[in-house]
């Protein structure tokens, strides 16, 4: 089973090279490196070169290729050939690419043009050399990075050197050596070097990518432990007097020489009084002793066994090993035969204490229910930017990541795309009641601190007007997340952000949004509101999300204030998109969505694109129809004020844009240009619309 462990020497030479080469060299590769194959860009390249740090390219290269068979062989087979690999790496094997994977719209170790990727390279260098050339003062220096946590930096230098580091992630917390349950925000490096030392604790002489494939398959309920059914077998294979533990160590898998007694490979059918061994028992998930006559050699669990489906030489039971510890004369009355049922020599493994720590892993893994181990504190969860922006053309998801990622925040998960969406319903904000954890409002060029904040507001009593202190969403939701109890999580959504003026709606509150500044902070700041003369801060546990149609206003003339206190999120349009269909009546809508925004993008820029969303749930010839005419068509007239040329040009000229000469409108033709044409879209009763060819006509002009 050496194969599984296959991504490691290939990830190693990988980070080698590039610690070998210039910061330039990596920014030049990257961008050659084909990450889609519609040619499109990963967010990765979207920053500068400066920006291609080594964290976040093999987070990227860990997202992509570990999605299809497709994208390894593309972008795999790129690198073997640009960095000179040596090392194989398996494509075709599932087994090979259990890593953690970067999450793509989490992928970066910085946000937007936010970071430090001068450290990140000084800390990869030192992660290429190892744990202990690591500057601590470096790694907790990156911790700090916005868009950078605990778990998301140990993912990656496990990637980096998977020999050295161990990821703090979901996966190994449930093996219950951290003391807590989920992974922490933060933690110095002398805690992670603890953490570390558990493991090795835990696992003694294993390698530290071997722990955590247990881990992951143990989290994800791909391996139940069976800490009930032992089996014992001797690395003294083929009846020789030859110890094949080096063997058995180095391929991760045990074997016999035979099926035992005086049975033959050739001969299935046992003697008289044969013992034959029962290697066709082991399951995945029971444990596997290995001895050496009275030397205990090691314990493992078992991933695959060969010999339930051929009983012959070339069969081997494939394991995950637990521990590797030899013992000398464990076993005062070792059996002669080389497999059998154990449960007699477990109880000597188990009172060894060179195998104390393993049972009791095995004892936590196999629990019907196991326990959590106890949580140290509830910021064990994990942690989030208190200020982003979700920004990208109209069309791309904006406003539905924003759900994806105010649960996130809410629950102190990583953001997921699959979530319950219902539950962002049942968890709005009523400022009336004051229930409720999650508030959304949308800005626009009439509103104001008096709705944002607090104002005053004339009330009708009677045949009098009176006036009433109003009290604006931010103000309510605050003083709400200020009052909760065992530190709730409160998210406050601003949908179009960028259309609001940002002076007037925020006024002197812009400043304590500030991390820095937020309640229970060093540097928390207070404020006396002017209406109500209320004293009033932003609690730290009130987290802001806002969205941006940088279709609707340039994200390089947004407010500068708001720029410096906020992380980005680019979201872009996706014509691969798993939703968008591939043929309709023969029309590829991926192509046609990738062929239109790629026209855009050079007749304007590239955040005026049509995102993905207008052509998602779009099934046939019709609806295709009316996306185009309804939505489609009519960003076009809107990006080019009318320009019907640049329109034509964008549609391949096809027959969506009828041109008109002058004609005789006029009784004097000399006032008439006669190379003057006019233009208008073609009526919506139109055959054209739903003719598929039109449609094909706008990509397959290339």
């Amino acid at each position: 089973m050496k194969e599984i462990y296959a991504w490691v020497p290939w990830f190693t030479e990988l980070a080698k090279k590039i610690a070998e080469e210039s910061q330039q060299d990596l920014a030049d590769a990257a961008r050659e490196v084909p990450w889609k194959k519609d040619g499109t860009n990963p967010a990765l390249l979207n920053y500068g070169d400066n920006f291609i740090d080594p964290f976040s390219f093999f987070y990227t290269l860990s997202g992509y290729v570990g999605t299809s068979l497709e994208n390894k062989n593309r972008i795999c087979g790129y690198i073997n050939h640009q960095f000179e690999m040596e090392n194989p790496l398996p494509v075709e094997l599932d087994d090979a690419f259990v890593f953690p994977q970067g999450i793509l719209n989490n992928i970066l170790f910085h946000a937007g043009d936010n970071g430090n990727p001068d450290l990140l390279w000084q800390l990869f260098l030192s992660a290429v050399s190892g744990f202990n050339d690591v500057d601590p003062q470096e790694f907790e220096d990156a911790l700090e990075i916005g868009n950078v946590g605990v778990k998301k930096l140990t993912q990656a230098l496990f990637l980096i050197n998977a020999r050295e580091f161990i990821p703090i992630d979901d996966h190994t917390t449930k093996l219950g050596l951290f003391g807590f349950s989920k992974p922490p925000t933060r933690i110095s490096f002398l805690q992670y070097g603890e953490l570390i030392a558990s493991v090795h604790a835990a696992f003694p002489d294993c390698r530290l990518f071997e722990i955590n494939i247990l881990a992951f398959l143990c989290s994800k309920n791909n391996l139940t432990i069976n800490a009930n059914s032992y089996f014992q077998i001797s690395s003294n294979a083929h009846g020789q007097e030859e110890d094949h533990w080096d063997r058995f160590n180095a391929n991760n898998y045990v074997y016999t020489g035979g099926p035992g007694g005086e049975v033959g490979w050739d001969e299935f059918e046992p003697v008289e009084h044969a013992l034959v061994y029962p290697l066709n028992e082991p399951d995945r998930g029971d444990v596997i002793l290995v001895r050496y006559g009275p030397h205990s050699k090691g314990i493992g669990i078992v991933y695959r066994n060969d010999y339930r489906h051929a009983l012959n030489g070339d069969s081997k039971i494939h394991l995950l090993w637990l521990n590797k510890q030899s013992v000398d004369n464990l076993l005062r009355s070792p059996q002669n035969r080389g497999f059998s049922r154990a449960e007699a020599i477990a109880r000597h493994f188990r009172n060894a204490s060179e195998y104390s720590a393993t049972f009791r892993l095995l004892d936590h893994l196999s629990s019907p229910e196991p326990h959590d181990p106890p949580t140290i504190t509830d910021t064990n969860r994990v942690e989030h930017t208190r200020n982003r922006i979700l920004y990208g053309p109209p069309g791309t998801g904006k406003t539905w990541n924003a759900v994806n990622h105010a649960l996130a925040i809410i629950d102190g998960e990583e953001v997921q795309s699959d979530v319950d969406r219902d539950r962002f319903h049942s968890l709005r904000f009523d400022p009336k009641t004051g229930e409720g954890r999650i508030a959304m409002v949308t800005f626009h060029q009439n509103f104001a601190y008096e709705d944002f904040i607090e104002g005053i507001r004339p009330r009708l009593e009677g045949e009098s007007v009176a006036y009433e202190l109003h009290h604006g969403i931010f103000k309510s939701i605050a003083k709400a997340a200020e009052d909760a109890e065992n530190d709730e999580r409160f998210v406050l959504v601003i949908d179009e952000i960028n259309r609001g003026n940002i002076a007037k709606i925020f006024g002197e509150l812009i400043t304590l949004i500030e991390d820095s500044r937020r309640l229970d902070r060093d540097d928390a700041t207070r404020v006396t509101l002017p209406y109500s003369g209320d004293v009033f801060g932003v609690p730290d546990n009130l987290y802001i999300i806002g969205t941006m149609n940088t279709a609707d206003r340039s994200i390089q003339m947004l407010d500068t204030a708001l720029r410096r206190r906020f992380t980005f999120f680019e979201l872009m349009p996706e014509p691969q998109h798993a939703e968008i269909e591939r043929s309709i009546d023969g029309v590829d809508c991926a192509k046609l969505l990738k062929a239109i925004n790629e026209r855009i993008t050079a007749l304007l820029d590239r955040e005026h694109q049509i995102g993905h969303t207008y052509l998602l749930h779009v099934d046939d010839i019709e609806e295709l129809s009316f996306a185009f005419r309804n939505r489609i068509f009519p960003l076009l007239q809107e990006y080019f004020f009318n320009d019907w040329i640049k329109i034509r040009a964008v549609l391949a000229n096809n027959s969506f844009v009828d041109e008109r000469k002058p004609g005789t409108l006029l009784s004097d033709s000399d006032l008439v240009d006669s190379d003057h044409r006019t233009y208008e879209r073609i009526p919506d009763d139109s055959e054209c619309w739903c003719d598929p060819e039109e449609y094909k006509r706008i990509y397959q002009s290339e």
